[in-house]
């Protein structure tokens, strides 16, 4: 795809606010719902096991990443990314109304049923999101340049962020509040009404417009796998370290029913955490983002790895639940490298006709592993204990880390050279 239309400084200056401003609310969406603290505890006083927990991350991680295969031809031949957006993304706003309604008049009366159709529709709503990311990332890539895209998915984050601490302590004081599972209930409405305003403030940005190309317009990506992979080393290590570093992200999805067993704690404390987890964000987001545009996303990356490894050792010697706060910062950090970088670093390997197919390559080869390493993560929790869970965490971000360190350039240098 080709640009055949570009905006003014005044329009582009508006994408980036409104853009901007759409990721901030849905951060703060997200924090009524967060996937570490909020649903683990919400599964877990209906009476869920650690590997049901467990299928939380499963099924976020293989409806974030493996959609996106099926996506890229559509978003490859599109005229219009933003469209396609606006109409899929209820796909994965609608889901959080029925876990509101589930909440209020399902839970209390039966709690199995409560747990198996609130995984299908934690399923549902990442896998909405999976299957728009080639899009959003293609659409961000149109109305955002190179070197500011680092400032821009920084700034969103950091918005969500700061609107997450807020969201965070009206969390604690619902939860706290009122009557299980009511007060869940409400966490989840708000989130669907944050979705509907950022929706909104969605229909109002501008795409520019771009001539599709006639090439590659196949439906059938398998042999582009190989071939890409084969051709792009530096991709394809990447890939790799992002398949071992699935496993580092294990540790991250007990921490809070590990704390409130482990240390006794009430409803209030899930606010707590999640003050700290979202908090973290946007303070990580001021080094993160200027860090991303200056010198490369790879090294963003690194420090969030880092952050994770930094956690998972945090969780495995405290013997309180003060040092646990740190540990839900560092995964707040961590959080916000991989969204700044983790695939922005992909839009830079790939060629800007490829854009969507490389991420697609990327999503559809991790998927599997982020999703079965939860799984793992649950099975272990129930037969060994939460500390070896932190084990198996700290050893794969290691390895990770060194393969991203190592072996893979960063892509940035490919684009100057």
């Amino acid at each position: 795809m080709n640009e055949h239309d570009t905006f003014s400084e005044r329009q582009n200056k508006i994408n980036f606010t409104l853009g901007f401003i759409q990721s901030g609310l849905w951060g703060l969406a997200m924090t009524f719902s967060s996937i570490t603290t909020v649903i683990p505890t919400f599964l877990k006083k209906l009476g869920a096991s650690n590997l049901e927990i467990g299928l939380i991350p499963s099924l976020v991680n293989l409806g974030f990443t493996f959609p996106s295969i099926l996506s890229a031809p559509i978003v490859e031949r599109a005229n219009s990314v933003k469209k396609f957006i606006i109409t899929v993304t209820w796909i994965e706003r609608l889901p959080y109304l029925f876990l509101a309604l589930l909440s209020f008049f399902i839970a209390f009366s039966n709690p199995r049923l409560t747990i198996y159709t609130a995984l299908a529709l934690i399923g549902i709503a990442n896998f909405g999101t999976g299957f728009i990311m080639p899009g959003w990332m293609d659409f961000v890539a149109r109305i955002i340049p190179t070197t500011s895209r680092g400032k821009f998915i920084a700034v969103g984050n950091g918005l969500g962020g700061i609107l997450g601490i807020i969201g965070a302590n009206i969390v604690g004081r619902i939860l706290g509040k009122y009557p299980f599972p009511q007060n869940f209930g409400i966490c989840f409405s708000a989130t669907m009404i944050i979705l509907v305003v950022a929706y909104t403030i969605l229909l109002f940005i501008k795409e520019p417009k771009y001539i599709k190309s006639n090439e590659n317009n196949s439906k059938n990506y398998s042999p582009e796998i190989s071939k890409i992979l084969n051709k792009d080393r530096d991709f394809r290590n990447y890939v790799l370290a992002r398949t071992i570093l699935s496993f580092g992200s294990i540790g991250i999805a007990f921490y809070t029913v590990y704390a409130v067993s482990r240390f006794s704690l009430s409803d209030s404390y899930v606010g707590i955490f999640t003050m700290f987890l979202v908090g973290a964000q946007p303070l990580a987001n001021i080094l993160w983002g200027p860090l991303a545009d200056r010198i490369g996303h790879k090294y963003v990356l690194l420090g969030g790895v880092f952050c994770n490894l930094l956690g998972n050792l945090i969780a495995l010697l405290s013997k309180s639940v003060t040092p646990l706060y740190l540990a839900f910062a560092l995964s707040g950090a961590t959080y916000s490298a991989f969204m700044i970088s983790g695939l922005q670093i992909i839009l830079e390997f790939a060629p800007p006709e490829r854009r969507p197919t490389y991420i697609g390559i990327n999503n559809v080869i991790i998927s599997p592993f982020l999703a079965l390493s939860p799984i793992l993560g649950g099975y272990i929790a129930d037969r060994y204990g939460y500390l070896l869970v932190f084990t198996v965490s700290l050893i794969a971000n290691a390895i990770g880390l060194a393969i991203l360190y190592k072996s893979v350039e960063d892509p940035r240098k490919r684009i100057t050279a």
